[in-house]
């Protein structure tokens, strides 16, 4: 896991920005990614990467974790850059892209600046929910994310 990735995928998990990850989030964050385990399951792999068994993951137990589930199935390689790629544009680290999170992401992303109408109307089309915001499910369900992501990684 690069660095920088990895620090980012660390950012995303770290719910409440403590600079540590608990039980709660490590559970809260793999199920909003679609990881498709247990909760006892999260709860062993939790365990056996707290080497210093405080409760916590900091962010070398964060890593040998990450690098442990990718090796074994945990996160598809998509799924992988889906969230890397979510978490880059969730500057306020909420789970919950907004208005400018979106228009900075895809300016980054693209190299171009969009304006705000166009904004507007990838919310309409995104916003399942209607809060206004694109959530981590919505953002990954969409196909254009996943283009943009295959496009991104090639």
């Amino acid at each position: 896991m690069a660095d920088a990735a990895a620090k980012t995928m660390f950012k995303f998990f770290d719910e409440n920005n403590d600079g540590g990850i608990s039980l709660a989030e490590l559970k809260e964050t793999m199920s909003g990614v679609g990881c498709k385990f247990s909760g006892d399951e999260v709860e062993a792999f939790f365990k056996k990467y707290d080497t210093d068994a405080n409760g916590i993951l900091d962010f070398n137990e964060f890593v040998a974790l990450s690098m442990s589930l990718s090796s074994n199935g945990g996160l598809t390689a998509e799924e992988n850059a889906m969230a890397k790629l979510f978490a880059s544009i969730d500057k306020d680290g909420n789970k919950s892209l907004s208005h400018e999170e979106i228009r900075a992401g895809i300016a980054s992303f693209t190299g171009h600046a969009v304006d705000d109408k166009e904004v507007t109307a990838l919310i309409k089309k995104l916003d399942i929910d209607g809060d206004g915001e694109i959530s981590y499910e919505e953002f990954s369900s969409n196909i254009l994310t996943k283009i943009a992501v295959a496009i991104k990684n090639n």
